[in-house]
């Protein structure tokens, strides 16, 4: 399994990513997964996607819910799930790196991509405390997907 972390975490709840990472190796929480960070770079994706294992993507997402709420979809529903994406400032979004690895024939099978409604994202914050409470349904959310998975 890998879990990818998409974001900045010098711009405020736009690094949940990286902080959901953070606490899975504190914790240990899924030994002998990779946990990959590719910071701003949606693109860099399609270099790290593993066809035949499971991929998660965690992100700040901007839905439209309240700040903090952790709602876990998947590839084909990126473009309805996330409200503005906030990626596209840096280039690629998520739906567009997804399109392109399906293109590519690199996008695996299994995709849960995990999005976390941020309350502020600005230059030089840290997480919000609203989405810190965030990183403990981020992880079980994806213990839930693994756990279903046999």
């Amino acid at each position: 399994m890998k879990i990818f972390a998409v974001g900045n975490s010098f711009y405020g709840d736009d690094g949940i990513g990286a902080a959901v990472l953070d606490r899975i190796r504190q914790d240990e929480v899924f030994p002998g997964a990779e946990l990959v960070d590719v910071h701003t770079d949606a693109l860099a994706l399609l270099d790290h996607l593993a066809v035949g294992e499971k991929n998660v993507v965690v992100d700040a997402a901007q839905m439209g819910l309240e700040s903090g709420s952790v709602v876990g979809f998947r590839p084909d529903e990126v473009r309805l799930k996330i409200k503005s994406d906030h990626l596209s400032m840096h280039g690629f979004g998520l739906a567009e790196a997804f399109d392109l690895a399906a293109r590519l024939d690199k996008m695996p099978a299994d995709v849960l991509i995990v999005g976390v409604e941020p309350e502020r994202v600005e230059i030089n914050q840290g997480l919000s405390d609203v989405v810190k409470e965030a990183v403990p349904r981020v992880i079980s959310i994806i213990q839930a997907e693994v756990r279903s998975d046999g």
